[in-house]
């Protein structure tokens, strides 16, 4: 609901900024839906790869939506700063999902909790932990990995800053507790 919510005050925010700049609307507002169902499956997930996936169909969308004002420079490198930083965040995001495989023998969230309430806590599951925790950390800016944060919000529009702030926050958080208290 949080979601749809700080989806449509993105899309009520954007009027003006869509009055003011020739991008195409349509392009604009097909993203930010498709980042919102990102963000619903996202916390909605139940399996390691359909997290993964719900949570580079967000980040692509927002990579975009971040870089529209092709004709200014900041709004560019805003979205290059993004993109990758991004990809270097799903590299040790899909490590982690290697390990808590490897650990379990599943991507299902139900079957990595029974694998460490029946073996305990084993040196992969705490190492994909860590890198998805690291992974998670870039991707929403958790301290100390949100280093890159000021420079992409200055670039994005404001519609859209307002949107990577609340919407993207408020997803990964609910998946990351999806992970941790499964």
């Amino acid at each position: 609901m949080l979601l749809c919510v700080g989806s449509i005050l993105t899309i009520l925010m954007s009027v003006e900024f869509l009055r003011e700049h020739p991008l195409p609307r349509g392009e604009y507002l097909a993203l930010v839906l498709l980042a919102t169902a990102g963000m619903i499956f996202l916390a909605a997930a139940n399996d390691l790869v359909v997290l993964f996936l719900a949570l580079e169909i967000m980040s692509v969308a927002v990579y975009v939506l971040t870089g529209m004002l092709r004709a200014e420079a900041r709004s560019t490198e805003a979205a290059l700063k993004y993109f990758l930083l991004g990809a270097f965040a799903t590299g040790f995001l899909l490590y982690g999902i290697a390990f808590f495989y490897g650990a379990a023998g599943s991507t299902r969230l139900g079957a990595i909790a029974a694998a460490v309430a029946r073996d305990g806590v084993r040196p992969f599951t705490m190492l994909g932990l860590a890198l998805v925790l690291v992974g998670f950390g870039f991707k929403v800016a958790l301290a100390p990995f949100h280093v890159w944060t000021p420079d992409v919000y200055e670039g994005a529009p404001t519609a859209i800053t307002a949107f990577m702030a609340v919407g993207v926050k408020a997803a990964a958080f609910a998946a990351f507790a999806r992970v941790v208290l499964a």
